[in-house]
Formats: C-alpha cells, sequence, structure tokens
C-alpha cells in the first residue's frame, strides 16, 4: 500500500454556530460543545461519524439546552476517498435533504395526505457546508449535521443477523413507498424528474478492482461442500450481473426510479412504542441513491439485511412491496424480478461478505482497510448467509 493510502487525516468539527445559526438563527450561541467518533472501521466505509453533543443558547435571554446531533464528514484515508469521492457525493446527499423529500412531501399533500402523514423519512437536518474557505469546492471541513435519533431512541439492527419479520415489514413498505414516490413524480412531474435523475448518478469506478472480486467469490463458492455444484450457474450469473447490471446502466421503462443504493441495516434506523412494537422508521446515508430499478433493491434488503428464513416469509415481504408498490401488474412484476434478481447477485453477494465481517478477527482498522478489502475472504457466518441465499436463487431459477 502507497504511503498517501496510509496516512489518516485529522478530522475534527470546526466552527459549529455559523452552520447552526441556519437553523437556530442569528441570536443562537453555542456555548461549547464535545465530538466522539460514533462508528468504528467496518460498521461505516464512506465518511466520518461524529456524535457531537452541543449546548446551546436561542437568545441571550434564553436558558442552556442540549443539542444532540450527528455530523457526517469526509473519511479519513486516500482509499476511501478514492472509493467514495466525497465532493461527489456530499453534494449529492445534502440534494436528498434540501430538494427531494421535501418535494416527495409536498407531492403527497397535493394528493390529500396532512401533514402528519406524509413521508417522513429522515432525520432532521440541521444544514451543511463544504468548505470552511471561501472559493474552495470541499475539503475536511465539510459537514452534514442532523440529529442523533439515538437520543430518541431509535437503533439499527444487527448487521451480521439482518431484521427480523417484524422490522423487515416495516422495512419493505417504507423502500415501497420511497420507490413510488420516485415513480410519482417521473409520471406527474417528468421535468422535475429530468432534475432527480441528473442528480442520482453512480460514483465511477475501478471495474478492474471488481473482476478480482468475481474470481475470489467464484472460487469460494467452489470450495463449499455445499455450493461446489452450482459453480457453472453461479459463474454466468455473475459475469452477466457485471456486465450487463452494473449501476451505471440505464434502467428498462417503467422500470426506473431513485432509490437509496445502500439499504441495508446499518442505514437503516427503527423505533418502538411504549408497548414494544416498532412504529417508525427513519433513512440514513443518502450519499449512493441512483436512478435505477426499485427491484434491485428490494432484492438486495431482502437477502443482505433480513433474517427470515423460510419461503413463505419472504414471499410475504415480496407481496407486501408489491402492494405497497402498486405500479405494475403482478405478472410484469414477477417477470422483472426473475431477471433484476440475477442482475443484482454479485452486489449482494459481495455485501454478505462485508456484512458478516467481524472487526476484532480480521484487526480492521483504517491504515489496513485497503489490505483487508483486497484480501479478506470471508468466514463462516458468510458461507452459511451466502448457502443460504443461493439455494434460493437455485430454487427459484434466479440463477
Amino acid at each position: 500500500m502507497s504511503n498517501d493510502q496510509q496516512e489518516l487525516k485529522t478530522i475534527e468539527l470546526r466552527e459549529l454556530q455559523p452552520i447552526l445559526s441556519r437553523t437556530f438563527g442569528d441570536q443562537l450561541t453555542v456555548v461549547h460543545y464535545t465530538t466522539k467518533n460514533l462508528l468504528q472501521p467496518g460498521e461505516n466505509y464512506g465518511s466520518t461519524i461524529l456524535s457531537v453533543h452541543a449546548v446551546i443558547k436561542r437568545n441571550d435571554e434564553s436558558e442552556e439546552e442540549d443539542l444532540y446531533l450527528i455530523a457526517k464528514m469526509p473519511p479519513p484515508t486516500e482509499f476511501q476517498r478514492q472509493i467514495f469521492d466525497p465532493p461527489f457525493t456530499f453534494k449529492k446527499e445534502i440534494f436528498m435533504y434540501e430538494n427531494i423529500i421535501p418535494y416527495y412531501q409536498e407531492l403527497e399533500k397535493e394528493m390529500g395526505l396532512k401533514e402528519n402523514e406524509v413521508f417522513n423519512i429522515l432525520p432532521k437536518y440541521y444544514q451543511s457546508r463544504l468548505s470552511l474557505t471561501p472559493n474552495v469546492d470541499f475539503d475536511d471541513n465539510a459537514v452534514i449535521l442532523m440529529e442523533n435519533l439515538r437520543t430518541r431512541g431509535y437503533y439499527n439492527g444487527d448487521r451480521a443477523k439482518g431484521c427480523d419479520l417484524e422490522h423487515s415489514r416495516v422495512a419493505i413498505r417504507a423502500m415501497a413507498r420511497f420507490h413510488a414516490l420516485g415513480m410519482a413524480t417521473k409520471y406527474k412531474r417528468p421535468e422535475y424528474f429530468e432534475i432527480l435523475k441528473e442528480r442520482s448518478k453512480c460514483l465511477k469506478f475501478n471495474t478492474e478492482e471488481f473482476e478480482h472480486f468475481q474470481e475470489d467469490m467464484l472460487k469460494r463458492i467452489a470450495e463449499d461442500s455445499v455450493l461446489f455444484v452450482y459453480v457453472d450457474r453461479c459463474e454466468a450469473a455473475i459475469r452477466d450481473s457485471f456486465t450487463h447490471g452494473f449501476w451505471t446502466v440505464t434502467p428498462d421503462e417503467p422500470w426506473s426510479t431513485i432509490i437509496h443504493a445502500d439499504f441495508w441495516v446499518n442505514n437503516i434506523m427503527f423505533h418502538r412504542d411504549e408497548n414494544g412494537h416498532v412504529d417508525d422508521i427513519k433513512f440514513v446515508d443518502f450519499q449512493n441513491y441512483l436512478f435505477f430499478s426499485p427491484m434491485r433493491e428490494m432484492v438486495f434488503f431482502l437477502f443482505s439485511s433480513t433474517e427470515v428464513s423460510c419461503d413463505d416469509h419472504i414471499e410475504e415481504l415480496i407481496d407486501l412491496y408489491y402492494e405497497t408498490f402498486l405500479a405494475v401488474s403482478r405478472e410484469k412484476f414477477d417477470a422483472k424480478l426473475f431477471t433484476d434478481a440475477r442482475l443484482e447477485s454479485m452486489h449482494l453477494f459481495f455485501m454478505l461478505k462485508i456484512l458478516t465481517l467481524d472487526v476484532q478477527e480480521t484487526e480492521l482498522k483504517h491504515e489496513n482497510m485497503k489490505d483487508v478489502m483486497m484480501t479478506y475472504q470471508g468466514n463462516q457466518l458468510f458461507i452459511q448467509r451466502l448457502r443460504k441465499v443461493l439455494l434460493y436463487f437455485i430454487k427459484h431459477d434466479w440463477i
């Protein structure tokens, strides 16, 4: 690894008051604030996530109050920056907070929904910046500020296991609604949807490294005592996924909308009511959203981020997505599912390896992240989950 890839940049939150004043007004005073790293390597890859405790006064006469925030800032290593291109992805995410979701909410109000019924899927947004220096487009002081949902009782699932059936039902309905709002915009406001398409472009990737991941994955399948008999079918599906299913591909119509494109356990937060039932859900980390096929995202979530094992429950969740989405006939829906599940296979298999990664076992740190990502072959939990997914795909002739 080159020296610049090993170097860790120091990421600090500076000048909090000016950015918060855009929410609270010019009379705001930030009395003091502290920060700490919220997520360790392995839980987040594309940014630095800080938890922030600020003590503020809204004006000279007001009492001090606590404000608990999340600060999303650029990642500390050059390797991460090469992959995720923060100047590009931060602008995308800010556009989601400031434009797309507010637009969807106004669209729902026009359709007759009340203020408390609209799609409130984001944490509260406390503004953002790309730099502290005039005439500099982007630097390490870039930050997106949002509420810390954990202080209101929101929580993530276990990435190694995935969501149980109750949480999966809530997530699949919310995902379908998000996809349907993109489609509604496409048909009701086609001029604005063209803007969304332009702002939803994919990152540029080094495809040579993805070829390396393909070979590693096929080797693991060929060496597995259960899966080796399907290696030829897997190879054909993975090749198709890489050739025809990459994220830069323009989706077929009517199969195009805006998808989250990183809809896995760590990017979904849930809340329970006083009786212990899931009563709310939030999406986070919108740096990768795409103009793409919604079916790809549904397949990815179902098989990367749920612990649902029996076929009946998987079918129930697919039915629930369809009933919420309801943009095409069921016959066309099932036909598209057949095609898109195959194209999603490589992304899904790779992410299963990441989701089951044990940070302690691999000794993953920012300094060695590239080496681990390039050489890690997965653990036994990865093989168990890969078997479950592959056998389901084989059974349904998706590969």
